[in-house]
């Protein structure tokens, strides 16, 4: 062996990046344990690191101890089993010697998922007695612990078994652990008081998800996130917050990451009238605690239009929020609403630490029909939020097309947002208004901001023909790697595939993204030809990469 695989420390970091997720990669990393003395123990510790079932600890106790009992599955397909485990005589500490010597201490993740075999109530407690009801003794050094723990999650169970596993989580969770992801039902009283008892969460938890179903899901998880200080907090993860909890978690010192997937509307909700409240801000925003959301960098949140916007507005202006992504949940054009967040946006976030801004729409469960009656020029003004001058991600995607990019708002972006990165704007929806903006206004676009890498508009390349020189005061192709095209209208793939070749080197076919059509059309109608073209353009990309290869 070459002396420097000799080297214990660089065969623990080789074996740290062999995969663990499937089977197989599991069975294969096993094989390599055993291949020689040197990588024992870097790949046992490798395949220990994460257990997704009860299995590993089943497999290093006595045979001898079970009585094993087939029940079907009430929770998933038809005549699924599933194994339960009871006692034939008492669990000892002898009998899980060998697991606690060699196996539990290197356990760093417990991610319990999709269960077929699980304890019988008896067989829980035994376990709890065999390990002196020492919290953590199953896997002590662990850090993060997922338990999902309900009839939803756990297919392959019975509710009355997952009932009855969900309060041992407490033999996985030991004193290191620092990332906990709980799902459970807050009408279960079981589940209620082994979260409200469960050692370790409030005091050294870092990183915190909430999954909770239930008739008053929102109360119950305020509540309990009012009921500590959560000093060490720094990922919380839940579906809603109601206006005390948010006074509550705004005072967290290091509460970097809000993730919020249902978000219900708060009480407070402020109509801003732009520019005026720009030049005089309202008397709300300068009575605002300079010292919520002390060191929030990331929000993201799921809802109706009014909800999300009035929760970015209990942010004080001063925040160090430099990631928001808002997920709009309506059936309507969005178009009102949009303008209204981004108004809110602009009042509520700092101008010099703002980077990314994501703003999307849910699908609608039925398709949204367009007005008979549009004009040509209908759309979002973007300008209120040209003043984010660090903006490096600027994404806005809604179910109805809603901004309707102008050349003179190409313009304006490129000078308001030099350090852009990505752009993609109205690629998510087909909509029969031709774009206002064409090739010409994408060569400015992708030239003049020299770092855009990704960019999404809709736009006219029906008059592209391959010849097109780069603006006069550039020598170097752009950095364009990514594109989405939406349902923009294109006549000649051969030509726009030189265009691109010529102004886009780093662009590859399979990076030109079409739009997913929710609608059936025929083949015939311009939609589906403007796909075809564009896959005709992909398909020459791709060629002429493959012979630039060779």
């Amino acid at each position: 062996m070459n002396r420097c695989l000799q080297t214990p420390e660089i065969l623990q970091l080789i074996c740290e990046q062999l995969p663990i997720d499937r089977h197989k990669d599991r069975g294969r990393l096993f094989a390599v344990a055993l291949s020689c003395r040197a990588l024992l123990e870097p790949g046992l510790d490798r395949l220990w690191y994460r257990i997704q079932s009860f299995i590993p600890l089943i497999a290093n106790l006595p045979s001898d101890l079970w009585n094993i009992e087939y029940k079907v599955a009430s929770n998933g397909p038809k005549n699924t089993t599933f194994s339960v485990l009871g006692l034939r005589r008492a669990i000892t500490s002898v009998d899980l010697d060998r697991f606690m010597t060699y196996y539990a201490q290197r356990i760093r993740e417990v991610e319990i998922y999709s269960l077929k075999s699980t304890f019988s109530p008896e067989a829980w407690q035994a376990l709890q007695i065999a390990t002196k009801w020492e919290h953590g003794a199953l896997s002590p050094f662990a850090h993060t612990v997922v338990w999902p723990m309900t009839a939803a999650a756990q297919l392959g169970l019975s509710k009355e078994a997952v009932d009855q596993a969900f309060p041992y989580l407490s033999l996985f969770l030991g004193p290191r652990a620092s990332c906990l992801h709980f799902e459970f039902g807050c009408d279960t009283p079981i589940h209620v008081a082994s979260i409200r008892s469960a050692p370790n969460i409030p005091t050294a938890v870092k990183e915190l998800e909430l999954r909770v179903s239930g008739s008053h899901t929102t109360a119950f998880v305020c509540n309990y996130l009012k009921s500590f200080t959560w000093e060490y907090l720094e990922v919380l993860s839940v579906a809603s917050l109601s206006a005390d909890a948010v006074s509550h978690i705004s005072a967290l010192p290091r509460l970097t990451t809000l993730e919020l997937w249902e978000q219900k509307k708060l009480p407070n909700h402020y109509r801003y009238d732009w520019p005026k409240d720009l030049d005089e801000p309202p008397a709300h925003l300068a009575a605002m605690s300079a010292m919520a959301f002390p060191s929030l960098g990331s929000l993201m949140i799921v809802g109706q239009p009014v909800s999300v916007e009035a929760f970015v507005q209990q942010l004080p202006p001063n925040n160090h929020l430099h990631t928001l992504k808002c997920t709009l949940k309506s059936d309507s054009g969005l178009g009102v609403d949009l303008e209204s967040l981004l108004i809110t946006i602009r009042l509520h976030c700092h101008v010099d630490r703002l980077r990314k801004v994501v703003i999307k729409g849910i699908p609608p469960t039925s398709i949204v029909g367009e007005s008979i009656v549009a004009r040509f020029d209908d759309g979002v003004n973007l300008n209120c939020i040209r003043d984010f001058t660090n903006l490096e991600t600027l994404d806005i995607n809604l179910p109805k097309t809603a901004v309707n990019l102008t050349e003179q708002d190409i313009i304006d972006i490129s000078r308001s947002f030099p350090r852009l990165r990505k752009l993609r704007i109205d690629t998510d929806v087909h909509n029969s208004r031709l774009p206002l903006i064409d090739h010409e206004d994408l060569l400015n676009l992708i030239y003049d901001c020299a770092h855009l890498k990704k960019v999404g508009l809709r736009f006219d390349a029906t008059r592209i023909t391959g010849e097109e020189k780069a603006p006069k005061k550039y020598n170097k192709p752009t950095a364009l790697e990514k594109l989405w095209v939406g349902d923009s209208p294109i006549y000649w793939p051969e030509g726009i595939a030189k265009f691109f070749e010529a102004h886009c080197p780093k662009l590859r076919g399979q990076n030109i993204i079409l739009i997913n059509l929710r609608e059936k059309f025929s083949d015939t109608t311009p939609v589906m030809v403007y796909q075809q073209r564009w896959n005709m353009t992909k398909d020459l990309l791709h060629s002429s990469a493959v012979l630039a290869g060779l």
